[in-house]
């Protein structure tokens, strides 16, 4: 029985012994075989690999494939679509200032893309993204503004016009807001003037904007303050006529009717 368990174990010995060869062989063949195929993704495969993880809210892992795609010195058309989508990977994951950077060099990379419009509007919806509350500063808004209107000038028939007017009107909006604010401080300040002086810049360089209104008739209350209700009466009449069926010339014809000179809305807006 000993020598039977003996040569038992060295038949084991032997059959594993003769396996270690096959498996270093199948092993060396799997690490070949994954260079092969790590070798062997294109440019274009490469891309579309970005792509996909990209459309599927990957974006952290997306941008490793585009930033490893643009070191490889691929070919332009190809480079081009890479940096513009890594740029707005950057930007669906918030890191605005990074895809402003981004978006900015691939501007200047490809200045006669068909993406350059994009890229303009892309960079002035990141500023826009970034501005805080209206109460604080407002520099970002402001930055936006200037891009968008930007865009449009170079590229009136740009395919994101739309999109773009409207971006324009939030930060319009965002700043005339702002003004409006610090035109009420004063106005319970007793500061009559400084507030006029407010509303008067929201009305003339914020029309079209819902605080335009606000501020006329902020402004007739402040030319009340200054002991003017002539004047005061003469803008909320204005309101009445330019805005009717809104909550500002509602407003107007209250304050209008507490100075007798008019008893509401219906009357003012019926005269000839």
């Amino acid at each position: 029985m000993p020598l039977e368990r003996g040569f038992d174990v060295k038949k084991r010995l032997l059959a594993a012994l003769l396996a270690l060869p096959i498996l270093a062989v199948t092993l060396c063949w799997f690490s070949c075989s994954h260079q092969q195929a790590s070798v062997a993704m294109t440019q274009e495969d490469r891309l579309s690999l970005a792509d996909q993880l990209s459309s599927r809210g990957k974006c952290t892992q997306a941008i490793l494939q585009y930033e490893k795609l643009l070191a490889e010195f691929p070919r332009p058309q190809v480079a081009e679509t890479a940096k513009f989508n890594l740029a707005r990977c950057r930007m669906d994951l918030g890191e605005y200032d990074l895809a402003v950077t981004e978006f900015e060099d691939f501007i200047n990379s490809y200045p006669r893309s068909n993406q350059v419009d994009d890229a303009m509007y892309m960079v002035g919806l990141c500023d826009l993204r970034q501005s805080p509350r209206v109460e604080r500063d407002q520099s970002k808004a402001i930055e936006a503004l200037n891009q968008l209107n930007l865009l449009l000038r170079k590229y009136p028939d740009t395919d994101v016009r739309e999109a773009a007017e409207k971006s324009i009107m939030e930060a319009r909006s965002r700043l005339a807001e702002k003004e409006y604010l610090n035109g009420q401080l004063y106005l319970k300040l007793r500061d009559y003037k400084s507030a006029g002086i407010y509303f008067d810049y929201v009305t003339s360089e914020y029309g079209g904007t819902p605080w335009a209104q606000q501020a006329l008739v902020a402004k007739g209350m402040a030319l009340e303050g200054e002991g003017k209700p002539d004047e005061a009466g003469q803008v909320y009449q204005r309101v009445i006529k330019d805005f009717p069926s809104s909550g500002p010339a509602d407003q107007a014809a209250r304050r209008l009717k507490e100075l007798g000179g008019g008893s509401d809305k219906k009357t003012e807006t019926s005269s000839p």
